[in-house]
């Protein structure tokens, strides 16, 4: 899992920080830096698959990445890793300084249980995909072969070296999965039926329903799975079923008040969304990094803390983390009354949520003075509906700090 990421002259990041725990929620409003983070893993993740001038061509070229333009400014990331390999925990810290879309350091610290084995310097992995890619990179293919083979114990003792620990490194960073699901993009044909035994989803889910027809086929307990929890969440939907007609394939749905089944273009947004969320969380394995961008959108708060989703969230060996907007705008969601009072069934598209819960507190209250705390009445409203994850969730105790210092000035 991450354990640290530490930025320098980062699009809007100059000089940032930030630990990371299994769950975590990044919050803030819009242009507050959320996307950027998530961005920064996402480099990482591409600096180990593609090529350097692709990575920042996608971003528009290194004077549209490094912070104000400046491209005198070198980019510089640092990023912990910490795993278990064959018994033994590893920690890596990982440094790379950019200029001009050159690398100029690249550095990898190695600690194993605890004690310190050696730094690696002048890598050359970032931006050079044939060194360290997981296809080719034979040090990672080597551990691939391993890990498959009955002698792992014994073999691994002839491999204990820093490029082989490296290796394992170059393998974390490949789990790293970045999703934006949009549902319009899912909901239409996929226009091909052909199952690759590899197929993964897209970052847009777009694929989503060819997926779902290689588990169907290949791994039948996780498709069912996939399908009780999303009817354990949305009631009203009782199959879910991958559809091919010619060479194209269809995601298709039963809702139980009716006799049969419905293409995706007739499908909530919403359930198309909370669908490719399960389907994401319940394919992961150790030691998937996965990371969403703005999980409520489309998709109603008290959804995403359905005790289905909690209990998978909580045995997840997967690390999670979200980029949400500010707190009032997810917690609006707990207040149906209130949505429907200001004619808005998606809180984050409430302009003014603050006033609205200050408007419903008072009801309560009977106090026509009261005025909303984030600190206070944020977190009590959280807890009263079960979303104590921003309690403990180490970004929203530094979201906390940075309030109370706000306030006491």
């Amino acid at each position: 899992m991450i354990k640290r990421l530490k930025v320098k002259n980062f699009r809007s990041l100059k000089d940032f920080e930030i630990e990371f725990g299994k769950f975590n929620v990044l919050i803030g409003r819009n242009n507050t830096g959320k996307s950027n983070i998530i961005d920064v893993l996402n480099f990482i993740r591409e600096g180990f698959t593609d090529m350097i001038g692709r990575i920042f061509a996608r971003r528009g070229g290194y004077k549209e990445v490094v912070f104000g333009g400046d491209e005198e400014n070198d980019i510089e990331i640092e990023v912990e890793f910490e795993t278990n390999f064959l018994n033994s925990n590893y920690n890596f810290v990982y440094n790379v300084q950019i200029s001009n879309e050159l690398v100029v350091k690249e550095t990898l610290k190695i600690t194993k249980n605890n004690e310190f084995v050696g730094e690696i310097p002048d890598l050359r992995w970032f931006g050079n995909p044939p060194y360290i890619c997981m296809e080719k990179n034979p040090d990672v293919k080597r551990i691939q072969t391993l890990i498959k083979s009955c002698e792992i114990e014994k073999k691994f003792k002839t491999m204990d070296n820093g490029i082989d620990r490296g290796a394992i490194f170059g393998m974390l960073v490949c789990k790293i999965h970045i999703y934006s699901i949009i549902p319009q993009n899912i909901k239409p044909e996929y226009p091909e039926a052909f199952v690759d035994k590899y197929l993964t989803l897209d970052e847009d889910c777009k694929n989503l329903a060819l997926f779902l027809l290689k588990l169907s086929q290949q791994d039948k307990k996780k498709f069912e799975r996939i399908k009780e929890l999303l009817s354990g969440i949305i009631d009203e939907i009782e199959d879910i079923s991958p559809t091919i007609e010619g060479k194209r394939i269809y995601l298709m749905m039963k809702d139980k008040n009716f006799d049969k089944y419905f293409y995706a273009e007739s499908i909530s947004d919403g359930t198309i969304s909370l669908l490719s969320y399960i389907s994401i969380i319940e394919t992961s394995e150790k030691p998937d990094i996965i990371c969403f961008e703005e999980p409520e959108n489309f998709i109603h708060a008290r959804l995403l803390e359905a005790e289905e989703i909690k209990e998978r969230r909580k045995d997840a060996s997967i690390e999670l983390c979200f980029a949400t907007q500010e707190i009032e705008s997810w917690l609006l969601g707990c207040y149906e009354e209130v949505l429907k009072e200001a004619k808005n069934e998606e809180p984050d598209n409430v302009e003014d949520p603050v006033a609205l819960l200050e408007k419903h507190e008072r009801k309560i209250r009977k106090d026509k003075n009261f005025r909303y705390n984030k600190i206070s009445d944020g977190k009590r409203i959280a807890q009263n509906n079960e979303l104590k994850h921003f309690e403990h969730s180490a970004s929203f105790k530094r979201f906390e700090k940075i309030l109370q210092k706000f306030n006491n000035n």
